[in-house]
């Protein structure tokens, strides 16, 4: 039977970020309320939906108190959402992750991901994944990327997450909730969860479970889909940003940059990690070009403006989809 906290700290809180998620969200919330382990409870911030988001997780949160809901006023962009899920949590959860609206949990997920933790070098856990349909049938198996997230040198972890393309499954790995909270969570900005798995590997490796127990799903709602490109994605990451000037490949350096200078790392492992970003730089100094010379243009068309308009950064967010961008950027 599933466990009823009564006030007491729940063993792993997940948060679900949501927004107008009604098409998908009863079985994202079925899996997880189906976990062998049972001692957590699932949280969700829903974005100011205008769908029946609301109503479906209000049915099913009444059906199991596991469940709690929270409705923002307005949707404020996908990044605060994420951020604003973490703070919700129960205070004394051990272990936090956080869950897409549309993604599939197998029932043995979180006992996989538990069992990795078991290793204190270990930061965050997950397991192999694969795409499905809107029907739940499989369209893709990923194998592995090719990205040292769980090598054991630190300077190796970063240099991969930070240097090279991969799919940020990861993010909605298991993670131990202070490890999370001693960082900045998810920047407003896009790409923003490299910069997050990234700076968790500064303090341990990123480990996977070689069994397909997490199901990504594959729509044309995701928003990946509706911002194919780092510029646009701006309107999902934080929509207060849309019509400023936006250099996404200089944030990104930066965000890996501070994720290194204030993680609580040795002096000599710090100066490895420092040096890695030299690399960075030279691999992708065209894209910073680009982002300097786009910029101009947009500047010169009249089509972004260094002024900030009220109504523009209190405007609720036009992004459909309910999970950050998890796909390589592009300028």
């Amino acid at each position: 039977m599933p466990r009823i906290h009564d006030g007491r700290a729940p063993l792993i809180s997940i948060g679900v970020p949501a927004y107008n998620a009604e098409t998908f969200i009863v079985a994202a919330l079925e899996s997880l309320l189906a976990q062998e382990v049972t001692d957590l409870e699932v949280v969700v911030s829903d974005n100011g939906s205008t769908d029946g988001t609301e109503r479906l997780c209000r049915e099913i949160a009444a059906r199991d108190p596991r469940v709690r809901y929270v409705r923002q006023p307005v949707n404020r962009g996908g990044a605060a959402n994420f951020n604003a899920v973490f703070a919700l949590r129960h205070p004394g959860a051990r272990y936090f992750k956080w869950a897409a609206a549309d993604d599939v949990h197998d029932p043995r997920y979180l006992t996989a991901v538990l069992a990795l933790l078991e290793d204190p070098t270990v930061a965050v856990a997950h397991t192999a994944t694969d795409d499905i349909d809107e029907d739940g049938n499989r369209i893709k198996l990923w194998g592995d990327q090719g990205i040292r997230a769980d090598h054991p040198d630190v300077a190796v972890r970063f240099a991969d997450l930070s240097r090279r393309n991969h799919e940020c499954f990861s993010i909605f790995g298991l993670m131990r909730t202070e490890l999370l909270a001693s960082t900045h969570g998810l920047g407003m900005y896009p790409e923003s969860d490299r910069v997050l798995l990234a700076e968790l590997s500064l303090q341990g490796r990123l480990a996977d479970d070689p069994r397909v127990l997490f199901h990504r799903r594959q729509h044309s709602g995701r928003s990946v889909h509706a911002y194919p490109t780092a510029r646009s994605r701006v309107a999902w990451f934080n929509p207060g940003l849309v019509g400023r000037p936006v250099f996404p490949e200089w944030r990104l350096g930066r965000g890996y940059l501070e994720a290194a200078l204030r993680a609580p790392l040795r002096t000599e492992d710090r100066a490895r990690v420092l040096a890695t970003m030299g690399g960075w730089t030279v691999s992708h100094g065209p894209k910073l070009a680009r982002n300097l010379a786009r910029t101009a243009v947009e500047l010169a068309r009249g089509e972004v403006s260094v002024r900030r308009s009220p109504a523009r950064a209190s405007a609720p967010a036009p992004a459909p989809g309910p999970e950050p961008a998890r796909r390589a950027s592009t300028v």
